[in-house]
């Protein structure tokens, strides 16, 4: 019944995009879906088509992506999933399973495909330009590269937003390149960066672009960027290395952004944050409304995942038509059986 409610809300949204198929992709037993991995589907899968991976608890596995495509999954944080060292949310699914997945290439011809509401616990390999990674947990790297087939080319418009990204980094994927590196437009904004490594986000000379909005926590934390701006973002511990970068308008819980151009330093988590170490990894991260973080951003917007145009949202739920709640009883004495169900656009 919980899988029957996930492929009710896709064939809503299905609906608006008649000219584009549907895949499902579900390995539980039982359950009857075009494929039972995630590669199979690639496979099968036209440009342009929509796949959806049900909600599991077992990992559908990984996939080469050569052709545009739009993934999406369950979100996570639901009480049924398996990640650890997390309280869950509750009350955004009828089916709080998350959509698990293993390592993903975007290769040549993936151009303009988007992931979104995923649970990843491998690498996420960004090869091309126009890649959109949204609401989406990420248990290990996100690496960047402008390598394809033998050459070193110029790639842009990588969208990463709203992802919780643990336990790994984002990085370009090799450690030298000749000065070769050539990426442009890289948005990482309204994530929530929070690993045990000691750096989240390396990025070396030749890729530039905007972080907004994000929370970088870890005791061991160091970025490392060149030539991007930076706005609106929360740090709890670690460093930076400024590298020919702009910053405004960001927080620190030490010294780290200094306090020229908008920046605020030595600021405490106890008055930045509402629930702070309380709660879901993500509720953790929300404003105090009496506290320094609101409209002190950049143009006034709050600092931090859950400030600026394209907050963060909650578990990563995509945003598609979602059945929340569903209400039957298990039997009746009449012919019909009542059933209530209630929905929200998750926008």
């Amino acid at each position: 019944m919980k899988n029957a409610l996930f492929i009710l809300a896709a064939l809503c949204l299905f609906t608006s995009s008649a000219n584009a198929a549907l895949l499902r992709v579900n390995n539980i037993t039982g359950i009857t879906a075009g494929y039972t991995s995630l590669q199979a589907a690639v496979t099968a899968a036209n440009t342009g088509d929509t796949i959806y991976v049900e909600p599991t608890t077992t990992n559908v596995g990984g996939a080469t992506i050569a052709k545009k495509l739009t993934i999406i999954g369950n979100g996570y944080f639901g009480t049924t999933s398996t990640l650890t060292l997390h309280t869950m949310n509750s009350g955004l699914q009828a089916n709080m399973t998350s959509s698990k997945i293993s390592t993903l290439y975007f290769n040549p011809g993936s151009e303009y495909s988007t992931l979104m509401g995923l649970e990843s616990n491998g690498d996420v390999y960004i090869n091309v330009s126009n890649i959109t990674v949204k609401r989406c947990y990420i248990g290990s790297y996100i690496r960047l590269s402008n390598y394809q087939n033998g050459n070193y080319v110029n790639v842009t418009n990588i969208d990463i937003r709203q992802n919780v990204i643990a336990y790994g980094i984002i990085s370009y994927q090799f450690s030298t390149n000749s000065g070769a590196v050539s990426m442009t437009n890289v948005n990482i904004q309204n994530n929530l960066l929070n690993t045990y490594y000691y750096n989240q986000v390396q990025l070396p000379v030749g890729i530039s672009g905007f972080m907004m909005n994000n929370v970088f926590y870890t005791p061991y934390y160091y970025l490392d960027v060149y030539n991007f701006q930076l706005n609106n973002n929360i740090s709890v511990g670690g460093s930076f290395n400024g590298n020919n970068n702009v910053y405004f308008n960001n927080i620190a819980t030490n010294s780290y952004w200094g306090t020229a151009n908008g920046n605020q330093a030595n600021i405490s988590t106890a008055s930045l944050f509402a629930n702070y170490g309380t709660g879901s990894a993500d509720t953790s991260y929300v404003l105090n409304p009496s506290g320094p973080g609101i409209g002190s951003g950049f143009n006034g917007v709050n600092v931090g995942p859950y400030g600026g145009p394209d907050p963060y949202r909650k578990s990563g739920i995509p945003p598609v038509p979602a059945i929340y709640q569903f209400s039957a009883p298990a039997t009746t004495t009449t012919t019909t059986l009542p059933v209530t169900i209630s929905t929200r656009s998750n926008d």
